[in-house]
């Protein structure tokens, strides 16, 4: 008898066969040997019950990690990864005053990462700038045939120099016909004749310029994202900017968002995502963004009106409840948190008249009075008066962002965020209190989540499973990549599940080892490790012989601890280090040249056939790339 897992089959003895699996032969010998280190007899659900295991088992000690443990957690938790020389600095300077330098972004240099931004031209651009260069043009309008010239239009202008007018403006006729005047209407009229004797030569007509791929603001968003998190020196500051655009969800390609999400990551989310929540959630409320995603923006208070002669009875516009649940159940109370169907048609009620100046053409917030409900409200037992206004939306705002709901529903978040898919009570407990007492500061909140004990303990180590945005970040800042975060990388990560800014729903991605581990996310990340080990990304590349200096090649015990080191800080299972001595032991000796990988296994990553034709570099022998791809695959590196 034998189950299915993972694109083979596993017997009942506990072995795993791969051979009578198609999609084994798509995937490299190392990826094979990693889905049978990973699963080991065991559905690939397991990967994470693994280390949630260990964390189970520990848990009544509450043991205290080791210092080079405390180094390498903090550089897992706080940052997308830890680059060379990292564990190394965060030594020197001490734990503490890492975590103090991570919390104070302001004080970290930003230039790096700039420069690679300023490649990417949408990102600075205004909105209503985007949405005219970016928005497909309209099909032209073929005009009817021109009527036959009357002889009294004989001497009228010639369309083509109308037609030839940039600016369309009517030709002006100079009233005043003094001597220069004239003389220089003589000197046309040579001309004219002069030309007429030589040979007729047609102008060029100009080039159309072609349309801007209104993609291309989404994907240069995508790159900025990967970019920063890849190469900026403000990693916490980073970490906190994916969590709350994940917290306040927009899905990219909802119509006109895709040109509104360039202003909502820049104005909205960035200035406040380590400061005061108040702030951060009026931010969202305001944005056009999340006013257009949500519905909001079509919202407002029933107009009747009465029958005309062509037109029977009825009503104009009414009530979008669509913000205002999410606003109370994602943003701020959560599903728990006290509110009832009326609450949420009451704050609909508050937010009528919150809408978008021209949404395909300006996409600028506005509020229209004659669309707002101005009666008398009552949320959450709180009267709101009538009269009021945007006012009432304010109010709203203030309410939610102070109840002790709220509180527990963002310390939650953020404790499974830096801590455990299922944080201790105890620790969400402080951290609500925290938030309370002092107005909602973000920084504060999760300065006593990243300081307690309860991060820094047994239960917490490396019991976190990364993302897959998480995860090829991470795998490029281990290996000192040279990026552009282009499409073959994006796709790539869209292909583990988590496209970026892809979520359709507004609930955001699940922060939970589960949401990341079907078979098929599982085997694109083994290709992608493979890819990234053999430079078979384009646009994307690691110096192996940078990140081996001062190694020799030839003692692979050596090289093999080196990548130990920069991918796993030495942490190894005794299973991934069996498979590591499998991988040195095949290929004895000699350095020969890299095998070609699958075309399968890479074509989910940018596979480009002109690159994978060429000779491999000779600083990368194939038991590196071997290597490379076994640590970058481990279960050990997937976890943080």
């Amino acid at each position: 008898m034998q189950l299915t897992v993972a694109g083979g089959f596993l017997n009942m003895n506990g072995s795993i066969d791969f051979s009578r699996s198609p999609r084994f032969h798509s995937v490299p010998r190392t990826a094979a040997l990693i889905l049978v280190l990973v699963m080991l007899g065991q559905p690939v659900f397991l990967v994470a019950a693994n280390a949630q295991g260990r964390a189970q088992s520990r848990a009544k000690k509450q043991l205290a990690i080791t210092e080079d443990q405390r180094i390498a957690h903090v550089l897992s938790r706080l940052t997308f990864g830890a680059r060379p020389g990292d564990f190394e600095r965060v030594k020197a300077m001490g734990v503490e005053a890492f975590i103090n330098q991570q919390l104070d972004p302001d004080s970290l240099d930003a230039g790096g990462v700039i420069a690679r931004l300023k490649k990417l031209p949408t990102l600075g651009m205004a909105t209503p700038v985007i949405i005219e260069q970016y928005t497909p043009p309209k099909p032209a309008v073929v005009p009817s045939p021109s009527p036959a010239m009357s002889p009294d239009s004989a001497t009228a202008p010639p369309q083509k120099v109308i037609a030839q007018n940039p600016l369309a403006q009517t030709p002006l006729i100079s009233a005043n016909t003094n001597s220069a005047s004239m003389q220089n209407e003589m000197q046309m009229d040579a001309k004219k004749e002069e030309a007429a004797r030589m040979p007729a030569v047609q102008a060029a007509p100009k080039p159309t310029p072609p349309p801007k791929n209104p993609q291309m603001v989404v994907t240069e968003l995508q790159r900025a994202k990967l970019l920063r998190a890849v190469y900026s020196e403000r990693q916490l500051y980073e970490m906190m900017v994916d969590f709350w655009e994940n917290h306040f969800s927009i899905f990219a390609n909802k119509d006109d968002d895709r040109y509104l999400l360039t202003s909502y990551d820049r104005e909205t989310i960035r200035p406040f995502a380590m400061g005061r929540f108040r702030d951060l959630l009026g931010a969202t409320a305001h944005s056009p963004a999340m006013l257009f995603y949500l519905d909001n923006w079509r919202s407002s208070v029933p107009r009747p009106y009465a029958a005309t002669k062509t037109k029977p009875a009825g009503v104009d516009g009414g009530l979008n409840e669509n913000y205002a649940r999410e606003l109370m159940e994602l943003h701020t109370l959560g599903v728990d948190g006290g509110y009832t169907q009326k609450d949420v048609q009451e704050v609909a009620r508050c937010f009528t008249g919150w809408t978008i100046q021209k949404p395909n053409e300006q996409g600028l917030f506005l509020y229209r009075p004659g669309l707002h409900d101005d009666g008398e409200k009552i949320v959450l037992g709180h009267r709101i008066l009538p009269g009021g206004g945007p006012a009432d939306g304010e109010r709203v705002l203030d309410i939610l962002a102070t109840q002790p709901a709220t509180a527990r529903f963002i310390a939650t978040k953020l404790a499974r965020r830096f801590i455990s898919d299922e944080p201790p009570q105890s620790i969400i407990d402080r951290a609500a209190a925290v938030f309370l007492k002092t107005d909602g500061s973000i920084r504060e909140t999760l300065r006593v989540i990243v300081t307690s004990p309860e991060f820094f303990s047994t239960t917490a180590y490396r019991c976190k499973m990364r993302s897959p945005f998480e995860y090829v970040a991470a795998s490029m800042r281990a290996l000192n990549a040279e990026t552009d975060g282009d499409r073959p990388v994006l796709d790539a990560i869209g292909r583990m599940g988590q496209p970026v800014f892809g979520r359709i729903t507004p609930d955001g991605y699940a922060d939970r080892a589960e949401q990341w581990l079907s078979s098929g996310a599982m085997i694109a990340r083994f290709n992608f490790a493979s890819a990234l080990a053999t430079n078979r990304i384009k646009g994307t590349k690691i110096d192996v012989a940078r990140l081996l200096s001062g190694v020799d090649e030839a003692k692979k015990d050596s090289v093999a601890t080196k990548f130990i080191s920069l991918t796993v800080s030495g942490d190894l299972s005794s299973r991934t280090r069996a498979a590591l001595e499998k991988t040195l032991q095949w290929e004895p000796g000699v350095n020969p040249t890299t095998p070609a990988a699958s075309a399968g296994a890479n074509v989910s990553v940018g596979y480009d056939a002109k690159l994978a034709a060429k000779p491999p570099a000779p600083s990368a022998p194939s038991y590196v790339t071997e290597l490379i791809t076994l640590l970058i695959g481990s279960p050990e590196f997937q976890q943080r």
